[in-house]
């Protein structure tokens, strides 16, 4: 039996859900820039006021998971086995990564194709790039003990980083219709490659 306070975090999550399906659908009938958050908010059933108890802006419905995304990513390259390259954490818990983005690829390609067709997306883009490498670099800092001073979890992350943004690209490229995790196999087998030359 539901007790009120499950039905009240039903009923919210519920709302969460249909402000961001309600999102997608305008952004897709006609651009993100030509949406207004009265008009998300109106199509969901709900009120403008509504909309911001959920989300900070417009931008925020295509991430709206970002934060429990990185921490959830954190989380398996600091579970990784102890003795394992940092950058091979890395790749491990990006091919996960790859794997669920592949089960439900729908939401991942649609944000990919209106920031690529938004120019006012591009820096929001960037700055979730850019959390992306600080929680990456986060968690090779936490799981090697390196020092403050040291830059090379940093430099793991941006490695890292590029390999998934080459890889994520060209799957975007293929419609994703190409495996992820392949594409990504196949950039740090690159990277390797690059580091042995």
């Amino acid at each position: 039996m539901d007790t009120p306070a499950s039905l009240r975090d039903r009923k919210k999550l519920r709302t969460r859900e249909q402000l961001i399906e309600s999102a997608s659908e305008l952004f897709a009938e006609r651009g993100f820039d030509a949406v207004t958050v009265s008009e998300i908010a109106e199509r969901a059933w709900v009120s403008e006021r509504t909309f911001f108890r959920y989300f900070a802006s417009k931008e925020d419905v295509l991430w709206p998971d970002s934060e429990e995304q990185l921490a959830q990513f954190a989380a398996v390259i600091e579970s990784r086995p102890a003795d394992e390259h940092p950058l091979a954490a890395v790749h491990g818990a990006m091919t996960m990564l790859a794997q669920a983005i592949g089960m439900d690829a729908g939401p991942a390609l649609a944000r990919a194709e209106l920031v690529a067709e938004t120019p006012s997306l591009v820096a929001r883009d960037m700055v979730e790039h850019s959390k992306w490498e600080a929680a990456v670099a986060g968690a090779i800092r936490s799981r090697t003990g390196a020092e403050e001073s040291s830059v090379a979890p940093e430099m793991v992350a941006v490695v890292a980083g590029g390999a998934l943004k080459v890889s994520f690209e060209r799957w975007v490229q293929a419609g994703a219709k190409s495996d992820l995790s392949e594409l990504i196999d196949g950039a740090f087998a690159a990277i390797q490659e690059a580091i042995r030359d």
